[in-house]
């Protein structure tokens, strides 16, 4: 029952309200804003994630039917239901906070009239437990530090933009040294162009006829770039100056080239015989 206006105007019977149980949050606060944590729809019931309701519900119904439909899963998949609704909602810290909080009022509300729900108690214990543990979990993943960013140089910022994305392409090029191959020709031009031109051709390589596939569903210039970076000789080159290599090789072969013919169409009866 929700007391008259005048009662809790006065500061003196307003203290005596909870002995009579006439200050329960549901009479007092049941139409407050709602916070949506959990994503809800008006309309007719679906078998998904979200919370559907007839009507706009007060704070009380939409709190209850958060519970309500954890009954619907059990084990991950309840851990997939929560996070639905927690990837939605901007504010972690918040979302976990109310969650932690809310189990914990219905882990009392479970020790404190355990006699009534002598049927279904078992799963609610288990789901509360469930959630429980999904909130530990995710409030130390929360509170562990973040690493920070990688300083980037004063120098190089005052470079300007293009200056900055050269010197940070420099930084990881000596970074990736280390992990490069050591593919060493007997080193002349004309053999590396070779190298090229064979990468070139097996780039288009496809099945003999008009309608033939290609041999591979994705190979482009920046991957045949860094496959010419583990050679010793373009270890120290940028992918975009590769790609500039491999596009003027490109221009400068000619198909009809009989030996070019020839590599070809033998690669072609290996992959396609």
């Amino acid at each position: 029952m929700k007391p008259p206006r005048k009662w809790l105007d006065d500061d003196f019977i307003r203290n005596l309200l909870p002995l009579i149980g006439m200050r329960v949050p549901f009479d007092l606060h049941k139409d407050d804003d709602l916070i949506p944590y959990f994503q809800y729809k008006v309309g007719p019931y679906q078998k998904d994630y979200y919370l559907y309701f007839k009507q706009p519900p007060n704070k009380f119904q939409y709190n209850a039917e958060i519970f309500g439909k954890m009954y619907e899963y059990r084990g991950y998949d309840l851990v997939r239901y929560i996070e639905f609704h927690y990837k939605a909602y901007e504010n972690k810290d918040e979302f976990v906070r109310f969650l932690y909080f809310e189990v914990l009022r219905q882990q009392r509300m479970i020790r404190n009239h355990r006699w009534m729900f002598w049927v279904w108690f078992p799963r609610w214990k288990a789901s509360l437990e469930t959630t429980m543990r999904w909130v530990e979990e995710e409030k130390k993943r929360l509170q562990s530090p973040v690493p920070p960013a990688p300083e980037i140089p004063q120098e190089a910022l005052a470079m300007g933009k293009e200056g900055l994305i050269d010197k940070i392409e420099e930084e990881i090029s000596t970074l990736l040294r280390t992990y490069l191959g050591r593919i060493d020709l007997l080193y002349n031009e004309h053999d590396l162009t070779k190298v090229v031109q064979v990468l070139i051709l097996l780039q288009n390589l496809k099945e003999p006829g008009q309608k033939g596939l290609l041999l591979f569903k994705n190979f482009s210039d920046m991957d045949m770039a860094s496959l010419l970076r583990q050679f010793v000789q373009f270890g120290d080159y940028k992918t975009n100056t590769l790609q500039v290599k491999i596009s003027g090789i490109k221009k400068e072969m000619k198909m009809d080239d009989p030996a070019l013919e020839k590599l070809y169409k033998a690669l072609q009866e290996f992959f396609f015989p």
